[in-house]
């Protein structure tokens, strides 16, 4: 995909007021990857990880009004900021090996933002970290709706239920 897709906003990664005031604290001189990483964690200072809430269709302005949320919402938040500030970001979603279960609660969701001569390059501000090999892409996007990892459709009005296990190991 070109670039030039990855500075498009969406509903859920259109810039507000909240939002405007994250990006005026953001650093704008030093390396790029050196900004990025400022701007993550200016993200999970603004917006601590709380699984108070997990509702896939909040905005980043709307999490940054709650002031707290999870991976998807701290993935948003930076996308917006890194394309207002001139970076193709996308939204990623996939799993994480986590270093003490095996089995999981749920996918998990970063960003990544293009730097020039370096490529794609992974934030994950919820762990404060750039994503390594525990880490398992499943999709990629403008925004979570683009990226989710399960999504479908149904027709009529019956009654339905999902359940998930998730099981994340090295093989």
């Amino acid at each position: 995909m070109p670039l030039w897709l990855f500075r498009r906003s969406t509903s859920l990664t259109k810039v507000g007021a909240r939002v405007r005031t994250l990006i005026d604290a953001a650093p704008r001189e030093g390396a790029a990857v050196d900004r990025l990483h400022a701007l993550s964690s200016l993200v999970l200072e603004a917006v601590p990880y709380s699984t108070d809430q997990a509702a896939s269709d909040l905005s980043a302005e709307d999490v940054m009004e709650a002031g707290h949320g999870v991976c998807q919402d701290h993935a948003h938040i930076f996308v917006t900021a890194a394309r207002a500030l001139g970076f193709p970001a996308r939204y990623v979603s996939g799993y994480l090996m986590m270093n003490d279960r095996v089995d999981q609660d749920a996918s998990h969701a970063w960003a990544e933002a293009h730097i020039d001569n370096l490529g794609w390059v992974g934030f994950d501000i919820s762990n404060g970290i750039s994503p390594d090999a525990r880490y398992v892409r499943v999709a990629t996007g403008l925004d979570y709706r683009d990226a989710a990892p399960i999504s479908g459709l149904r027709y009529g009005n019956a009654a339905e239920d999902m359940s998930v296990s998730l099981k994340v190991q090295q093989q």
